[in-house]
């Protein structure tokens, strides 16, 4: 075995002796300065620069002497980060602030109607305030006071008031591969066991089922045991709980010598989930129920509480908060405070509070709260804004008290394995933040002349993260050591490097505006060498979130693995040959290979190609007039996974967040047209386009009068195929539609099918069912349908930046290339052809289409696919499916009347926080160049970063030498 050294001053010496080697490293900004802070925190941020692991590392720090009151470092301090856990600060503060640490959540116990004289009740209700700690022993102990007061017998029902909450359930953005596990629980007024149990896998006897137990027992879950126990000691556990459902599967082996197996499960619908453990806990207590008791919400209000329970104070809560970095305690006190201040619990109202706390703070504008964890990407600070704000809280009675609640280094929490042996031991004091390409730290430390400094440190595009905890660690070690730090040397670090273009761009990055957004910008002349063909460089290797740019890189794959003339191929087939008098005696088939344009004849139309409509036509050709079997759908070219990693929740009801699948209908999406209706209160007009029973629409919406707001609302129910209309929409109102994603794809593909064929006059016997399954080898083949070819496939993908397309064409490579339909196959074919055109690939790619914010790239690497492409043969399909700035697709409206008009062909992306484009533009000199901008961070509107790029590729098209 390795020896492991622990002995504190050994790391230290370590440490140490890592400071001296970085103070010898040449640095950037502190070329010429006499502070040895400065050139030593820019010595480790350029030590780090050289390293292609951690390269594309985009760091916001600030570090602030309280004691003298003056900033003694600032590195991209007004940038804006994801700040993963840290912006439990913001929200943990404000609580403190506006509510006080003696605060307690209540939880309380009403009867309707009173106790009889036989203590008998007819309705007893549990009303939740948002207690984040309640515990099943909280249960147990409200049902054995209710005992003592004579309560013996709940007759009808059991009514739980969430109320006090909105039905909101998780945070804005939170990824839907997040949810199965206890650190995205779903959010509720009444909660129990922070909305999750704890599933334990028991080894069983060799050979068998393991055993499986939850905590708390619960009646509201279904478990699906797969586990065997097989010989050793080791477990290989599985565990998954299915989208919008409690229904948890658990797979896997573990030995029969192995300790148990433990995972923390969300909870669908934590509310009954508090309801079913509450009933039998009054069971338990001696309290009878009705031999038809039912338990469901309510939000009416009743008289005084019969008994109440109060949790531990605020204070108290916020130790486990900070130090354990609790996400749900996060998210219940955010609603908290909404409801308290705002008189209305929900994310949105107690982003309100924080926001008006902030202000008093100073920090006015220029930051996004979207969650109170920080779970949620869509938040963005500075570095500068958290230490305002721990500025601020010196001023306050409970500082120490927050101090107190802090990770200490080397001691507790989040920080008791870090800095061990170090100046920072037991000093520092700090909230940890991280997650995939996230980390973050922020808190205070004693310097080593006894002055108290106040530091925020936020990294994101981390290719590794062991880098950007190593950025924390030394410059803890910096703060701690201060002011005995050695001083710079004479050379310092070299300037940053001037570009051709400099002076021209640079200006525009200037812009005060876009103060809070980061850029990788990189220009280069397609038929220049060397150094001389990069003309502008700002960031280029920074990983950054590419939104639809992405797609660039899918795109040149598939013409690259598949070629232009591919086509996807759908074959239909039945099991028996069709009788001479059109009877089909066994089950007709169709398999699907990824073909992304499959459609019906209507205004779902997007380009030519395989309609339903043609295979209906194909099987009145081959004189079939009766199916007496299934219909049955065969997507298995693709796997079972619907959704790419990382896509937001709270965008399944949208057609860019289509649910991907082999055999896939009108991009996975019906259409609902709306319009007002006839006159006021009369509900609005519904149609739905393929009219199909496969989707059920319920309509809740009315026509109001033209001055009322339009609250019109189309969602989705989570994981269903029931459609709901909501909300007001005035008359007046222009008639639209929306496309609302279906959730089986190929179930409604099947289901249209059967409808077009029935409406054809083929009839299909009496029982006969659309469904999923698998070609059998010997089958007639009665047709196979092709395709546009892939050359049209990608323009549509490109002009129209349509998400399910890209995603089609990333898993269709991936079984081309790879012999998987899978999003990992098909980028592992992405970062081989960017391998083959001379690139590294220390990126992450983790969708086809850019929609998570799990991708991380440079702008660099996009103009490495450009690039490549550009010398390919296909490259002239490559360039003519881009947009083409102010002609076609998503550039249709921008750049008209300048030099970039009919010249610019690039990709846009955008979403919350990320705007980008990459492509080709032509100078006036007659310059091919490459270029790739893309923009992270907070602007007061998307149009602020859309500007930016516009005018940098304005300028470039206006570029004459």
């Amino acid at each position: 075995m390795k020896k492991t050294y622990r002995n504190p001053f050994f790391k230290w010496l370590m440490a140490f002796s890592l400071l001296l080697q970085l103070a010898a490293v040449p640095t950037l900004a502190s070329a010429h300065t006499a502070d040895p802070m400065t050139a030593q925190v820019d010595a480790v941020l350029y030590a780090l620069e050289q390293n292609p692991e951690s390269i594309g590392m985009q760091s916001g720090i600030s570090i602030y002497d309280l004691t003298k009151d003056k900033m003694l470092y600032s590195h991209n301090a007004d940038k804006n980060y994801v700040p993963a856990s840290n912006m439990k600060l913001f929200t943990g503060v404000t609580a403190l602030d506006r509510l006080g640490p003696d605060y307690t959540f209540k939880t309380e116990v009403f009867v309707k109607g009173g106790i009889n004289a036989r203590g008998q009740v007819t309705e007893l209700i549990l009303k939740g305030y948002g207690d984040p700690t309640l515990t099943e022993a909280d249960l147990e102990e409200l049902a054995h006071d209710l005992k003592e007061k004579g309560v013996t017998t709940v007759r009808s029902r059991l009514l739980l008031d969430d109320s006090y909450f909105d039905d909101v359930r998780l945070g804005a953005g939170w990824m839907w591969d997040d949810e199965p596990y206890g650190y995205s629980a779903q959010l509720s007024a009444l909660a129990l066991h922070k909305n999750f149990v704890t599933l334990t896998v028991t080894p069983g006897k060799s050979g068998k089922k393991a055993e499986i137990t939850l905590d708390p027992q619960t009646d509201t879950m279904a478990i699906d045991n797969q586990v065997k126990t097989v010989d050793g000691k080791t477990a290989d556990v599985t565990v998954t709980r299915a989208r919008g459902k409690n229904v948890v599967t658990v797979t896997g082996t573990i030995g029969v010598d192995a300790s148990s197996y433990q995972e923390d499960v969300s909870i669908e619908n934590p509310t009954l989930y508090v309801g079913n453990v509450w009933k039998r806990k009054l069971e338990e207590a001696g309290i009878k129920l009705g031999s038809s008791i039912r338990i469901q919400t309510t939000d009416k209000a009743y008289d005084e509480p019969v008994v109440t329970h109060e949790s531990r104070p605020l204070g108290e809560i916020m130790v486990e908060l900070n130090k354990e970095s609790d996400n749900f305690y996060a998210e219940q006190l955010l609603k908290t405070l909404g409801a308290v201040e705002k008189r209305k619990g929900s994310a949105e109202a107690g982003a309100e509070v924080v926001a008006d706390f902030l202000n008093e703070a100073g920090i006015t504008t220029g930051y996004s709260q979207a969650d109170g964890s920080g779970l949620s990407r869509y938040d963005l600070i500075t570095t500068e804004q958290m230490v305002q704000l721990l500025r601020y809280v010196q001023e306050k009675p409970y500082s120490e008290l927050l101090e107190s609640t802090l990770p200490i280094a080397g001691v507790d929490g989040t920080l008791a394995n870090r800095l061990k042996g170090t100046p920072a031991e037991k000093n520092l004091i700090a909230k940890t933040g991280s997650m995939s390409g996230v980390n973050s730290l922020s808190g205070y430390v004693t310097a080593k002349n006894g002055d108290k400094l106040a530091f925020s440190i936020i990294t994101n595009g981390i290719y590794k993260s062991k880098y950007a905890r190593s950025l924390q660690d030394q410059v803890a070690v910096l703060m701690a050591s201060y002011p005995e730090l050695d001083e710079p040397g004479d050379d310092g670090l070299p300037e940053p490097e001037a570009y051709k273009l400099s002076d021209l761009l640079d200006p525009i990055l200037d812009a005060p505006e876009a103060t809070g957004v980061s850029a990788g910008i990189i220009v280069k002349a397609l038929d220049e060498k060397g150094k001389e063909a990069t003309w502008y460089a700002h960031d280029a290797d920074k990983l950054m979130t590419p939104a639809s740019n992405l797609k660039l890189l899918t795109g040149a794959t598939a013409l690259t693995e598949l070629g232009s003339d591919y086509r996807f191929k759908t074959e239909l087939s039945a099991s028996t040959p069709v009788t001479d008098d059109g009877l089909l005696k066994g089950n007709l088939y169709v398999k699907g290979y990824g073909d992304p344009s499959i459609h019906t004849e209507d205004e779902l139309k997007a380009q030519d190609g395989v309609s339903i409509e043609s295979i209906v036509d194909a099987i009145k050709k081959r004189g079939i007039k009766r199916i007496n079997g299934d219909l049955i759908l065969d997507d298995t070219y693709f796997d079972d996974q619907r959704l790419g990693l990382g896509w937001a929740w709270d965008d399944e009801s949208y057609y860019y967040n289509a649910l991907i699948d082999a055999l896939s209908l009108n991009r996975g999406t019906v259409m609902i047209s709306y319009e007002p209706g006839a006159r006021k209160d009369k509900p609005v007009k519904v149609t739905i386009t393929p009219n199909t029973s496969y989707v059920t629409v319920i309509n809740e919406a009315k026509t109001v009068a033209k001055d009322e707001e339009n609250t019109f609302t189309i969602l989705r129910d989570r994981a269903t195929d029931t459609i709901r209309l909501q909300g007001n929409l005035p008359l007046g109102s222009d008639a639209d539609y929306e496309r609302v994603p279906v959730e089986q794809p190929a179930l409604y593909f099947g289901t249209v099918l059967k409808e077009k064929l029935e409406e054809a006059g083929i009839k299909f016997t009496n029982g006969s069912e659309v469904k999923r399954g698998e070609l059998p080898t010997k089958v007639t083949k009665l047709k196979v349908f092709q395709s546009e070819p892939l050359a049209d496939i990608l323009t549509y993908m490109n002009k129209k930046s349509d998400n399910l397309y890209a995603e089609m064409l990333l898993k269709a490579v991936g079984a081309k290339a790879n012999g998987s339909g899978t999003a990992d196959a098909g980028i592992e074919a992405v970062q081989a052809v960017l391998k083959s055109f001379g690139w590294t690939t220390n990126f992450d790619m983790v969708d086809g289409s850019g929609l998570t914010r799990y991708d991380q790239i440079s702008a660099r690497h996009i103009t490495a696919a450009l690039e490549g492409m550009a010398a390919a043969e296909s490259f002239d399909i490559y360039y003519d499916s881009l947009p083409i700035a102010g002609v076609d697709g998503t550039l249709k409206n921008r750049m008209k009347g300048t030099a970039a008009e009919n010249n610019v062909h690039a990709k846009t992306g955008s979403m919350s926080g990320v705007n980008s484009l990459s492509g080709y533009v032509t100078t006036k000199g007659g310059t091919k160049l490459v270029f790739s901008i893309l923009l992270n961070g907070y602007a007061t509107s998307s149009k602020v970063m859309t500007s930016i790029q516009d005018e940098i590729v304005e300028a470039l098209a206006n570029y004459e030498e």
